[in-house]
Parts: structure tokens; sequence; C-alpha cells
């Protein structure tokens, strides 16, 4: 099960972050803070049957009382790339910073092949290389 809600999944991933198709499927939910679907499933399954079923806790966790539950807010909920803080990964086409001096310009790179999965990049600070 948990394979075929991974590939119903992953699609969506690819085409939210723009990411190319040989990216791995926990690096896109890494990257994109988005829980692996079966993960989200269980966590709703359980949130239904303490909050909105009310029914007890298993005796092992018994210190916790339903009433002292908080409830989870309901309504839409923003996408976290629509929201991005300045420390973030921006998802923009950094093309129009490549001229900029004053800016460190990071690019990275995936690759995967039948021995594994790699990855680089390089930094450049005034188009020398700084870091790679």
């Amino acid at each position: 099960m948990k394979m075929k809600l991974s590939s119903i999944q992953r699609p969506f991933l690819l085409h939210i972050s723009g990411a190319y198709r040989t990216t791995p499927t926990a690096a896109l939910q890494t990257i994109l803070g988005i829980p692996p679907l079966h993960m989200q499933l269980q966590f709703e399954a359980r949130f239904t049957s303490i909050y909105r079923l009310r029914i007890p806790l298993p005796p092992i966790i018994t210190v916790t009382q339903l009433q002292f539950l908080e409830m989870k807010a309901t309504g839409w909920s923003t996408h976290p790339s629509e929201h991005l803080k300045p420390n973030q990964i921006s998802f923009e086409d950094g093309e129009a910073y490549l001229a900029r001096k004053d800016i460190i310009n990071i690019f990275t790179d995936g690759s995967k092949t039948e021995h594994g999965v790699g990855a680089a990049f390089c930094a450049l600070t005034n188009d020398i290389w700084a870091y790679q």
C-alpha cells in the first residue's frame, strides 16, 4: 500500500517542485516539506478517532485525557511554497540574478545512475568558484 500511495503522490511532487524525474521521491518530500502520503493518512485516521469520534486513548497513554486535547482548526490551508521565508529555498528562475555581483549564486544538480543517486553544487562569488 505504501508503494502505491507513493506512486500516486510522486507526479504531484514533481510538478510542484519542477524537479527532474530522476529525483528520488523521498528527496522531493523533504524539500517540499510534504510528508509521505501513507504517514499523512495514518495521522488523519488517528486524529479522527481521537478528536472527532472521541474514542479513548489506549491504556498505555493514560496521562492525557480527551478533554485536555485541542481541536484541530479546520479550513483551507495554504501551501508552504506560497509563503516562503527569506532563508528558505526559492523555486523562481534565478537567471535575473546571474549578473549581480553582490550576492552568492549557488547552482545545484542531482543525478541518478544504476549505482545510486548523487548531487553536486558550486557557489560563485564575482564569477569565481568559491565552493564546489
